[in-house]
Parts: structure tokens; sequence; C-alpha cells
């Protein structure tokens, strides 16, 4: 039985989720993000038990918090801290203005821009820490960001099996190279993660 740990790059996630429906010319469904990390579980061959997973985020600044949709988001993220074998890991999401001459209007997105800050080298801490306490077997990485390659030649030095998992229209050909399995998810995967009320509007 191999124990294996889920590592979620939010906003790399949502971005990719997002994109792909958009391409497909649809909406994208509201997930259920404990079921997420079950449903990427049972994609891996043999017996797995899913032991934990780290959901990283980053957090609106006080400026982007002005916004009912990053209002919204805060709580999603908040909800998420009282979900059970999950934890939630906070980055930063950072306004900054883009011309000093012109002040920021949070309802102007052409006077300022959005920075996300600590995901990267929160991930890569808690995914070597646990690997090198061994906590887990597996380490499944659900992010197409290249940034991870060292991260996966590290775990793999320590005899770590790891396995990256992108959304269908990301380039994760650099990750497989230094990852022992890698997987696309697309629509079909996703139907297996809806929340209940997705399920209700579905036709």
């Amino acid at each position: 039985m191999q124990r294996v740990m889920v590592f979620i790059d939010q906003l790399n996630f949502e971005i990719a989720l997002l994109n792909y429906y958009r391409d497909n010319g649809s909406q994208a469904p509201r997930l259920d993000y404990n079921a997420l990390p079950i449903e990427l579980t049972k994609l891996l061959p043999g017996e797995n038990h899913l032991v934990k997973t780290f959901l990283f985020v980053p957090k609106p600044d006080e400026f982007l918090m002005n916004l009912p949709r990053w209002q919204h988001y805060s709580n999603w993220i908040n909800g998420m801290k009282n979900q059970h074998y999950f934890t939630v890991i906070e980055g930063a999401y950072v306004a900054r203005q883009i011309d000093e001459s012109i002040p920021m209007d949070v309802n102007d997105p052409r006077t300022y821009y959005k920075e996300e800050k600590g995901t990267d080298i929160n991930i890569a801490v808690h995914v070597l820490t646990k690997g090198f306490m061994n906590a887990y077997d597996t380490a499944l990485i659900l992010s197409g960001d290249s940034d991870y390659v060292t991260v996966l030649d590290i775990l793999n030095t320590i005899g770590k099996t790891t396995v990256v998992t992108g959304v269908k229209g990301q380039n994760i050909s650099k990750l497989r190279k230094s990852c022992d399995d890698s997987y696309i998810i697309d629509d079909t995967f996703f139907q297996r993660c809806l929340r209940d009320d997705s399920r209700r509007l579905s036709p």
C-alpha cells in the first residue's frame, strides 16, 4: 500500500481549468476540492492510500479584498481550512500600481496588476520536507509549473515516487522528464469531481 500526498497549486490549476473550458466554448464547472484528490489518487496504479491533501492558495491583499469576487474567494479559502485531512497553505496575491502618476482604482484593472507571491516556494518546501521526513511514498503534484523540476529531481534522488498531473492544454513536457508518471485530465475526469450544486445544474 503506497501512501500518497496530493499537492495542489490552486491558482495554476484554476487558470488551466478556465482556459480548457473556454477553448472548448463552455463554462468551467464548480469542482469539489475534497473529491479532487480522491479521484486523482484513483488514477495511480496499484494499491494507494490518500494520506492528506495540501492546497496552496494566494491570499488577496487588503486592496483586492474591496472586490466582491475576492471576498468570495477569501471566504472559500477559509471554508477549505475546515476540511478533514486537508491543509491550506497561504501565499499572497498583491496588487501593484502600473503607473505611479495614476492612483490604483480597484474597479479599474488598467491601474494595477496582480502579483502572486510565495506559492512556488511553499510547495517546494512542503513537498521536500515531507519527503525527507518519509511522510509519504508518492507525491502527486497538480500543476503545470515547470519550476518544480528541481523538486522532482531531488525526490527522485531520495527514492520517492513522483507524479505530475496537468489539465488538457497545459504543456507539462519538462515536468514529465523528471517524474515517474504523469496524467492529463479533462472533462471526463472533472465530471467525477463536481460539487453537488453543479450536478443539479447539469443537463
